[in-house]
């Protein structure tokens, strides 16, 4: 975008002498020059009208003076303008800056260098104030330029910019950045003062002791360090008596056995630090390091592992107090002989990158330990342990002779009392020797030396064992065969077919034992009788375990079914009563004055008991569905769902509910959309929708109870923010937070959340309502527990809302908090963990934003019986109010509880439709056929039809049966044309709700609704464009 105008008007400036014309360079007010830069065109591409600035052709002469100043400087140079400090910087300054750049260039410099301003606005201020010159050298600040908090210095000069009228109006800053230099001579002072302390040492011990001290003064660059020396036998014995793989027969150092020498960041016997870790063997992040630098014999980063994560929060960070995010491992290893001594292993600065400097400083340092008179002394007792070793070699060859007949002995105790069968096999199958059991098993002669498996083995089997034997032969691997003997078993309780004899099923194991030159010399096997019974057992356990998880969630869902259907009719029968009154009401116009008054105020009081009904009802709803949530938490059956969202859509949706319940109660609604939304441009991201709205929901609805009482200000304010750390971390406001429970664990983390950049999304409910004290809320967010025991009498609910937001908020991966004080209202805030994603499909958002659920679940316990309702409010919230819609629906109902299936069919003749019901799936098809959408009904007798009312849960034929019928029926060309059918279902997870619509509904309704809801839903649904069942 060109905001700049070119000055045609003036005069060229010409010479005294030649009078030629002289050349423009004045790019900003000549956009059409050829010698343009790219930057230079940026700068004119960019929409000025949104800065503080305003468009180029309205800035002042000195602005554009500066600005072309900077621009051609080729040093980073930066301009600071006005009292907004709007920011104009030069090509250079954008290394600097990183990824602040594009987005910074002429904007408030607040939002764009937020974690730096304060140090600046104090700068800038000071200058408007004084018109003097700042110089500072290798200033510290923490800057977000690369996608973390990175240690960076710089050295400044601003320069005043004094104005026509006479006041300091910008300053004018060159920047250089002296990062590198001022941390490469911290760096290089460790390395002298490590360099004087190692070079007192007399012995190997002390050499460790001293590099340990030498390091404890670098606390930026080396926030923890542990120090392991590896072990020789000796060593290794007495550490670990209890490994004898530990040890060796020759007294050679053991590569794999580390000892720890010494820490620094680490305090003494903490888990993090083991004083003796087995390479080979451990499976920890600081053991499988230690193995990649042996076999590196050089420098590795690996990443810090998720439980080392969590360990590293508890530790007292040396530094910038934050734990590090990778460990670097650094082997030291002499000189001459190339061996390894020990391995440094150092906790990396959080805040700078791993680079080369990084690297060379590590390396430096444990190059001090091999300086060649250090290397002296470390050759001087490898010597003497040599000599020791070897008399000790000498001694553990003669005990070993000794000992060996005895093993020998105890070995052949052992092979004849072991549970198993045990056998030496030469190549071509013969017992070497076996012990009694393999004998038994194998029914192996004690005159033969050769297992007739063709005569042991069941029908069958022969072929399996020989195709195992000749793989272990070939591929020189061991194989495990399980197969049958010909003897019979009696099990301890029958199979399902009754029988309680069987074969006798064996695990045969054969382990080939080689030569020097790789070829098989003998063959180990292992006989093991196995109970297969128990294998049957334990798989009739398994699928027990999930028929009894099936069972559980019919079990909810069926409790779910016949809690909410007497609810449905008890609703419409509620909203019959009102509708039949307020056409009383209008019937009573313009009769006797005095006898009309008595009538209509019997009809206000009939009302206020029907409006009492519904109040109840849908307060008695929102318990079951809070219960039914709590019992599928309780079981495990609850699942967080991740969908591509875009959360401002989605909160903005859901507060537009609340604007008549707002409007009664005069309470006002600020939504604070925050900086941070846009500074990290999020749009679309993987969450479940469904469940964040539920606890935003519940908070609002809250909020609303505890603020309609309050006289003086009514006020509710949402925020919402993201970031790329978990809010708990800064928590600015002093949110209390919840400390997690081990009740609902981080589902997040599943494959489905996929890879993309994690954020956080951090939502605020702040209200003016009478706030909490210290004791009430230490009581939230508990099961069954309310602020105090007046909180239920005087606004009633159930103590489950919260409970069940702090359950639904840490499957999400975030927490839930409160800041309150009593008499000044309250702030809750809870945030989720959510992943970059692409953009989602918006037809499928009213799946996941159904606007009936919505309505019940924000509106129920906040109206009814806090005043009752005026005459209009009562007749809108049972009438249909759409002027788009015909007058009359031709509707099929189809629903097999027949006290529900009269309430809806008398509600909707009421409200001027043609009904036709059927009591289950095979009947409204046999309507259907018999309608104008199928071919073959004569077009004088086809009856009319708009939409079907569709129930789920039916006999004879369900509605999903049913409907998946009517797909085949149009697939066949049966049914001519698209037929709508809305699910009607008191079973409202979110799955049951997708399985409808995969299964062709094209819409779904829940369990009790309003009259209302359920026309507003034929109307959108036939008002819509049809569209091709099945392309869904």
């Amino acid at each position: 975008m060109n905001n700049s105008t070119s000055v045609s008007s003036a005069r060229p400036w010409t010479g005294s002498s030649n009078n030629k014309r002289r050349r423009i360079f004045d790019w900003l007010s000549h956009p059409e020059l050829e010698s343009i830069t790219s930057f230079q065109r940026f700068i004119l591409d960019i929409d000025w009208n949104t800065s503080p600035l305003g468009p180029i052709n309205a800035w002042p002469a000195q602005l554009r003076q500066m600005v072309l100043l900077v621009i051609q400087d080729p040093s980073p140079a930066v301009i600071y303008w006005g009292d907004e400090a709007t920011i104009v910087y030069n090509e250079a300054y954008t290394e600097l800056i990183g990824q602040k750049h594009p987005a910074l260039q002429g904007q408030d410099p607040r939002t764009g260098f937020a974690e730096i301003w304060i140090h600046f606005e104090k700068l800038l201020t000071e200058q408007r104030e004084t018109a003097e010159t700042v110089v500072e050298a290798n200033a510290f600040l923490l800057l977000y330029r690369h996608g973390f908090l990175e240690e960076t210095y710089f050295s400044w000069k601003f320069v005043p910019i004094i104005g026509s009228e006479g006041w300091v109006v910008g300053s004018h800053a060159t920047v250089v950045e002296v990062t590198r230099e001022v941390i490469g001579d911290r760096r290089l002072r460790h390395v002298h003062a490590l360099s004087r302390e190692v070079s007192l040492s007399r012995t190997i011990k002390e050499l460790w002791a001293r590099l340990i001290r030498g390091i404890k003064d670098a606390e930026k660059d080396i926030p923890i360090a542990l120090l392991y020396s590896i072990a020789d036998s000796a060593t290794t014995s007495s550490l670990a008596p209890s490994k004898p793989e530990a040890s060796t027969v020759t007294g050679s150092p053991s590569p794999s056995i580390c000892v720890l020498e010494g820490a620094v960041g680490i305090p003494t016997g903490n888990e993090l630090a083991p004083q003796v870790i087995d390479v080979e063997l451990s499976d920890s992040c600081l053991g499988i390091a230690l193995k990649e630098a042996q076999l590196e014999m050089g420098p590795v980063v690996v990443p810090v592992k998720e439980r080392t994560q969590k360990q590293f929060k508890l530790l007292e960070w040396r530094g910038f107090g934050v734990p590090s995010t990778h460990l670097g491992v650094f082997p030291i290893i002499t000189n001459d002989s190339n061996s390894l001594l020990a391995f440094l292993v150092v906790g990396l600065n959080p805040r700078r990158p791993f680079d080369e400097d990084y690297r060379s400083f590590l390396v430096s340092l444990t190059q001090q330990v091999t300086t060649p008179q250090l290397s002296a002394v470390i050759l001087r007792e490898e010597v003497e342990r040599r000599q020791s070793l070897a008399r000790q070699e000498a001694l553990d060859r003669d005990r070993l002779s000794r000992e060996l007949s005895e093993a020998e002995t105890k070995f052949a105790k052992f092979a004849n009392r072991a549970p198993i069968g045990l056998a030496v096999l030469s190549p071509d199958g013969f017992a070497q020797s076996a012990n009694e059991l393999w004998r038994e098993l194998t029914q192996l002669q004690v005159s033969s030396m050769r297992v007739s498996w063709n005569d042991v083995l069941a029908e069958g089997e022969l072929e399996p064992v020989n195709a195992g034997w000749e793989k272990m032969l070939t591929e020189k691997q061991p194989v495990t065969v399980q197969t049958r003997i010909k003897r019979p078993w009696k099990a301890p309780e029958p199979d399902p077919e009754g029988n309680v004899w069987a074969d006798t099923y064996i695990m045969l194991s054969m382990y080939p034992d080689f030569d020097g030159n790789g070829e098989v010399t003998s063959v180990m096997s292992c006989v093991t009788d196995i109970r297969q019974w128990s294998e049957n057992l334990l798989r009739r356990k398994m699928l027990q375990a999930i028929e009894l998880k099936e069972q559980t969630e019919r079990h909810i869902d069926l409790t779910s079914h016949e809690m909410r259907n007497p609810l449905s009719a008890l609703v419409g029968c509620a909203d019959e009563i009102l509708a039949s009154l307020n056409e009383v009401r209008r019937n009573l116009k313009g009769q006797d004055a005095t006898r009309a008054e008595k009538t209509l105020n019997l009809i206000d009081e009939a009302m206020e008991a029907a409006d009492t009904i519904i109040y109840c009802a849908m307060h008695q709803k929102r318990i079951i569905d809070d219960i039914l949530t709590l019992s599928r938490l309780d079981s495990n059956l609850l699942r967080i769902s991740p969908e591509p969202s875009q959360p401002l859509v989605l909160v903005r949706g859901v507060l537009k509910m609340f604007e008549a319940e707002l409007k009664r109660a005069a309470i006002v609604l600020d939504f604070v959309e925050e900086d941070s939304l846009t500074g990290l441009a999020v749009e679309w991201v993987l969450l479940d929708s469904s469940r964040v709205l539920q606890v935003l929901i519940n908070l609002m609805t809250n909020a609303i109870k505890f603020t309609r009482t309050e006289s003086e200000e009514r006020r509710i304010v949402i925020r919402m923010g993201a970031s790329m750390v978990k809010p708990s971390e800064t928590n600015p406001i002093k949110v209390q937070y919840v400390t997690k429970s081990n009740a609902s664990p981080d589902q997040t983390m599943r494959v489905e959340w996929g890879t993309g950049e994690v954020l956080y999304l951090c939502i605020t409910v702040q209200d003016t309502g009478r706030g909490l004290d210290e004791g009430e809320i230490k009581n939230l967010f508990h099961l069954f527990t309310q602020a105090s025991p007046k909180t239920y009498q005087t606004y009633g609910g159930s103590g489950l809302g919260l409970f069940i937001s702090r359950q639904l908020v840490e499957m999400q991966g975030g927490e839930i908090g409160v800041a309150a004080k009593k008499g000044h209202g309250s702030t809750f805030q809870f945030y989720v963990k959510t992943r970059r994603a692409p953009a989602g499909n918006q037809a499928d958002l009213p799946i996941l934003l159904r606007e009936d659920a919505l309505r019940e679940a924000c509106a129920v316990e906040t109206s009814g019986l806090n005043g009752k309702m005026s005459s209009m409010q009562a007749e809108a919230s049972v009438l249909p109010a759409s002027d788009k819609a015909p007058a009359v629906y031709h509707i099929l109902v189809v629903e097999d509880n027949l006290v529900n299936q009269k309430v809806v069919m008398k509600q909707l003749c009421k409200a001027g439709h043609i009904v036709n019901v059927a009591n289950h799936g095979a009947e409204a098809l046999e309507f259907i056929k018999k309608s104008e959408f199928c071919k073959h009904t004569d077009s004088g007798l086809a009856q009319k039809l708009n939409v079907v009312l569709m129930d789920l849960e039916m006999p004879v034929m369900d509605g999903i049966t049913a409907v998946k019928k009517i797909s085949q029926l149009q697939a066949e060309g049966t049914i001519v044309r698209h037929l709508p059918v809305i699910a009607v279902t008191a079973n409202a997870r979110k799955d049951q709700i997708s399985l409808s619509l995969d299964a062709g509904m094209d819409d779904v309704i829940t369990k009790p609704y309003r009259l209302t809801d359920m026309l507003e839903h034929i109307d959108t649904l036939l008002f819509k464009e049809p569209v091709r069942r099945g392309s869904k």
